[in-house]
């Protein structure tokens, strides 16, 4: 059975004003972006619990984006 996430927007905002961590914030959002930074922080053998790979893994995300545009 799916999760009912959050709507982005308010997810964001909560973030902003620190009342959810980095962590909260890119596991909250979808199954498969889930999936995707346990994926990463296992590539890059970092521990999923960290704010600072969260922070990572959205500097990746970031990343992909800017480079999906200049494309």
């Amino acid at each position: 059975m799916a999760k009912n996430y959050p709507d982005y927007d308010d997810l964001r905002e909560q973030y902003e004003a620190g009342n959810i961590s980095a962590v909260d914030f890119v596991t909250q959002q979808s199954d498969e972006l889930t999936e995707e930074y346990e994926q990463f922080c296992k590539d890059k053998s970092i521990d999923t619990g960290s704010n600072q790979s969260a922070l990572a893994f959205m500097d990746y995300r970031d990343e992909l984006f800017e480079e999906s545009l200049s494309n």
